[in-house]
């Protein structure tokens, strides 16, 4: 069974590289407004009215990673009473008011950050919890893939429909032969303790930067508007 909503990209179609010339990485939050702004209201609203925790990360903070000139994102849209994942990544406006934090380094090219990105979100639970399946969640396993410092090659009879949605970027294969196998590179953390370092860092960033709904004014706006009192 498919998806909810499908991926969206807008990278120019291009070959993926895993070996480009090194980038570096930022997490990047903003508060969400416009249209995005009426979805958190209802995602506010629905946690207000079923199981409200203080503690949980509003939604009204958005993050994302940015490499270059794209940013790579969870998005999710609500259907039959739930919130569904779907990737998503956009050139940066920068009259967007994105606050920048540098965590790393890649060389990923933006075709394979985009490939990554599907990866990342088919990995997780299609659908969106506010406490521990969201954007945050999302920028965690994208700077996972993506700053992975060692490379290797590798021999694999991977399918075309997974080379090309990114599970290990290099040479299609060809689909008259499923069982051919070919040398691929790939990604892989070379330097654990750099990497978890890396990942922490960017975990604690989000955690710090990122107000609970206890905190933020829009839950009080809500809570006034309906008459509602909670416990935090």
């Amino acid at each position: 069974m498919g998806r909810h909503f499908p991926n969206v990209s807008r990278v120019p179609a291009g070959e993926p590289n895993i070996n480009d010339a090194p980038r570096k990485v930022y997490i990047a939050s903003r508060f969400v407004g416009g249209k995005l702004g009426a979805w958190t209201l209802g995602v506010i609203a629905d946690y207000i009215r079923g199981p409200y925790i203080g503690s949980m990360p509003s939604p009204n903070y958005h993050w994302c990673v940015l490499v270059g000139d794209y940013y790579h994102q969870l998005q999710a849209t609500k259907q039959d009473g739930k919130q569904w994942n779907w990737y998503d990544d956009n050139k940066k406006d920068w009259t967007d008011k994105w606050e920048l934090y540098e965590v790393g380094e890649t060389r990923f090219n933006d075709n394979a950050i985009a490939s990554a990105g599907i990866q990342a979100i088919q990995d997780m639970d299609e659908e969106y919890r506010l406490v521990d399946n969201n954007c945050q969640k999302f920028t965690l396993k994208l700077l996972d893939i993506i700053c992975a410092d060692g490379r290797k090659k590798v021999y694999t009879s991977y399918s075309r429909h997974q080379l090309k949605a990114g599970f290990i970027p290099g040479e299609l294969l060809d689909e008259s032969n499923p069982d051919e196998k070919v040398e691929v590179e790939v990604a892989y953390v070379e330097d654990g303790s750099a990497h978890i370092d890396l990942l922490d860092k960017a975990f604690e960033l989000m955690d710090e930067k990122t107000p609970t709904l206890a905190e933020d004014d829009t839950v009080k706006e809500i809570e006034k508007g309906e008459g509602t009192e909670k416990k935090e």
